[in-house]
């Protein structure tokens, strides 16, 4: 044990307050009792890691935070905090952290607000020249989950160093923005912007203009949200997910796009002339999606690299008449890749999946050189399920080790010996047990060959309705499970052909003995 502390006290500081970083900051004071190395180690951490939910009652974790602040090394700077705590934005811990943080040329800051009612938070209390990143988060404090409003905010604050800021399950306050700037406007230097659960008070419409914004992820606006208004000259790669509102985006420099929900994307855009990747998924289109999806796709027509997911190509294959006198959109394609969503082990029948001639023409038509690749339901099952019993199989084998070398051990000698009379029939009563547990041995070999066969055919269902070029990859894989599963089976026949042999032993010299037992003794 001591070598071991030894080891880890030769790191340097630094080293040492990473390590320690990833624990709250009650945990890094402890180890001050592990030696004189390390009695002073917490007091230099550029992290501070607090969180109220390790005390008892609030006042106890102020007076913690007071300890901490008083005892910190004040020439060292913070480089991050992190907070998370029970209660309003304005109890005094809250300000003394933020404040020491601030003063200490804090850059990074992630806070957590354990929320029972709703709250304004007051932002200013972030305000910072040398904050780089920054995080607030609502949860409702019972069940740890985002809270339906979250944080009210306002942005009055000016950030002139943030670069990246995260905003879960908050509600913008500002009544009167300037249009030409935005909410974010305070927020000079934003590079990396991503927004969970958000709204606008008074509004169902949520824009967000900034000049220097290159990245921008949008998930799970509020409900009172319609309308999401996107200017960024800048903006290089855009995510979202969940957010099945209208989408309203100029953004000619976008060079990537994600976009992840139930329903399709309703977007409107003067053109992402600059578009390298595109990913789209649409979870669970219904039939009047089909319009809108097509719409969509016409919207990313300079794509280079577009992936799709199945479920999208299995309902435009059903509506071909939207296609018919389409031209290709994609004259820049280079690749196309297809994807199932939904996938399923059991209870889905294999049945073949063929993208439609027009849907294939529409998407490749115009970029005959790129290459396309489509992964079906059935291979994503087939490799699956494979695994699992590769695993099975593997157990079944060490079962079978196991089996064998108990077989091995000595045995008693089934040999006919002089025995007493009721010796015999102790004997009688244990080899007719023998054969009344045989039926048992024998169904649990009966189950495992059975399961074990149903596996095989389950998987050749599904090899079956591939194609060619796939059943060719699968087949190597396949051939080997099919001869290590005739292994199995081999083996569990001669164990019940051994089992019956030895039954019969038994019963030999048993009977044996029980013919002789009336003859007189010599």
């Amino acid at each position: 044990m001591n070598v071991e502390i030894d080891r880890l006290s030769s790191l340097p500081d630094e080293l040492i307050h990473k390590i320690l970083s990833f624990r709250p900051i009650r945990d890094a004071i402890g180890t001050s009792v592990l030696s004189s190395r390390w009695r002073f180690i917490w007091t230099s951490m550029p992290y501070l890691n607090f969180s109220s939910e390790d005390f008892f009652t609030l006042p106890e974790f102020s007076k913690f935070v007071t300890h901490v602040l008083s005892r910190r090394n004040n020439l060292t700077e913070v480089y991050s905090v992190k907070l998370e705590f029970r209660g309003k934005a304005s109890q005094l811990f809250v300000k003394r952290i933020l404040n020491y943080a601030f003063s200490h040329n804090v850059q990074q800051l992630n806070v957590v607000c354990l929320l029972e009612n709703d709250i304004e938070f007051p932002i200013s209390l972030f305000s910072s020249k040398s904050l780089k990143h920054l995080s607030l988060e609502a949860v409702e404090y019972k069940y740890h989950r985002r809270k339906a409003n979250g944080c009210f905010i306002t942005l009055t604050s000016t950030w002139e160093a943030l670069t990246t800021l995260n905003l879960h399950s908050v509600t913008f306050c500002d009544d009167i923005v300037e249009k030409c700037t935005g909410i974010f406007s305070k927020c000079a230097n934003l590079k990396n912007l991503t927004l969970t659960q958000f709204s606008m008070m008074g509004s169902d419409t949520f824009s967000i203009c900034h000049p220097q914004l290159s990245n921008l992820t949008l998930v799970s606006a509020f409900y009172n949200v319609k309308v999401i208004k996107v200017v960024a000259p800048q903006l290089e790669n855009l995510t979202i997910r969940s957010c099945e509102v209208e989408h309203v985006i100029s953004a000619p420099h976008l060079v990537s796009f994600l976009y992840k929900g139930y329903h399709s994307l309703r977007l409107s855009t003067n053109g992402f002339h600059s578009l390298e990747k595109a990913d789209i998924c649409v979870s669970y289109p219904p039939e009047a999606d089909a319009h809108q999806i097509v719409c969509l796709l016409q919207h990313l027509h300079n794509v280079k690299f577009l992936t799709l997911n199945l479920e999208i190509v299995e309902l435009l294959s059903s509506s071909v008449e939207l296609l018919l006198r389409q031209p290709s959109p994609f004259v820049n394609l280079k690749s196309l890749k297809i994807y199932p969503e939904r996938v399923h082990l059991w209870g889905q029948a294999p049945r073949k999946v063929a993208m439609s001639t027009e849907l294939e023409n529409y998407l490749l038509d115009s970029s005959p050189g790129a290459t396309f690749s489509m992964v079906l339901r059935e291979e994503i099952i087939a490799h699956e399920l494979m695994a699992e019993f590769e695993v099975y199989l593997e157990k079944e084998k060490d079962n079978i080790k196991t089996s064998g070398a108990q077989a091995e051990a000595p045995a008693e000698s089934h040999e006919p010996k002089t025995k007493e009379k009721p010796e015999i029939r102790g004997d009688m009563a244990q080899i007719k047990g023998y054969w009344e547990n045989l039926p048992v041995q024998i169904e649990r070999m009966k189950k495992t060959a059975c399961l074990i066969i149903s596996n095989l055919q389950r998987i050749e269902e599904l090899v079956t309705v591939l194609p060619a070029s796939k059943r060719a990859n699968i087949q190597p894989r396949f051939s080997r499970l099919c001869a290590e599963a005739n292994f199995v089976i081999s083996n569990i026949t001669d164990c019940m052909k051994i089992q019956c042999d030895e039954n019969q032993s038994r019963s030999n010299v048993c009977f044996h003995e029980l013919a002789t037992i009336l003859e007189p003794s010599s």
